[in-house]
């Protein structure tokens, strides 16, 4: 097998826990590991260094398509839920933020590919679903949306996404039901499109790249965006609305609310 050297990205440093390694054949592979065992968990700062490495990404332009992995046990756990609790006002911004980096993802103008090495909890699920493909290993980890065991809504832009990427017979059980789905299950019913054993995840992720990249005089980044914008224009939309942060306090509220009324149905 012919080996491909990789060098790290070149340009302005990398926030710590975010190393981007990109490959001779243009290949660029993103290892996020920030936070207590590196679960990857979405607050300003983690959506922050999520946002500054896709753009060190797109300011490359010798890369033509992207793997997302963690350099830790857990692919992501979803939203940092302490600094909802403890930042009632700041927490509609901070949903904002996460819908603004994934849109970014969402129509990024190469393929993408999220190699899920261990749980994949909310925002993190929704990470790695705004990937055009998934792939995830065998050895370790759960895929699940657990909104309802946490007594919490879908915000909107969480519902479009999930809306416009889990398969039809996929959405109600992953949303009504917080079914913590096997990587297994989840290739059986079309959340997943490969699975790879740990130590195969990343070299599988990569030949699938790959494989999708195509002739780099013929495939190009503005047009690759456009059919994405095309293909999943309501859901972008929904992610950058200007009118969207309204959306997210009133959801916001209605969850405290809940909690407040479940609270005293207990006194």
């Amino acid at each position: 097998s012919h080996i491909v050297q990789m060098s790290s990205s070149q340009g302005a440093p990398l926030p710590p826990g975010m190393d981007l390694k990109v490959r001779e054949d243009g290949l660029a592979i993103l290892r996020m590991s920030i936070g207590p065992k590196g679960g990857n968990l979405f607050d300003p700062d983690f959506t922050k260094a999520l946002n500054e490495a896709l753009t060190a990404v797109e300011e490359d332009p010798k890369i033509r398509a992207l793997v997302i992995t963690s350099g830790g046990k857990y692919f992501s756990n979803g939203l940092n839920t302490k600094f909802l609790k403890n930042n009632p006002l700041g927490s509609p911004g901070m949903v904002v933020g996460v819908y603004r980096v994934l849109a970014r993802l969402l129509v990024l103008g190469f393929p993408t590919i999220a190699a899920i090495n261990g749980h994949c909890f909310g925002a993190g699920f929704f990470l790695a679903l705004c990937c055009d493909y998934r792939i995830m290993t065998t050895d370790q980890g759960l895929i699940c949306l657990p909104e309802l065991d946490l007594g919490m809504p879908l915000s909107p832009g969480f519902n479009a996404i999930a809306k416009c990427k889990l398969p039809k017979a996929a959405l109600r059980t992953t949303v009504l039901t917080s079914k913590r789905w096997t990587p297994q299950e989840a290739f059986a019913t079309g959340i997943l499109d490969q699975l790879a054993s740990g130590e195969q995840l990343l070299s599988r992720a990569s030949t699938l790249a790959v494989d999708v990249m195509g002739d780099a005089r013929k495939r190009k980044r503005h047009v690759y965006s456009m059919l994405k914008m095309e293909i999943y224009g309501e859901c972008y939309e929904t992610l950058t609305s200007w009118f969207i942060l309204p959306r997210v306090v009133m959801t916001l509220i209605g969850m405290e609310m809940l909690r407040q009324s479940n609270i005293r149905s207990k006194m």
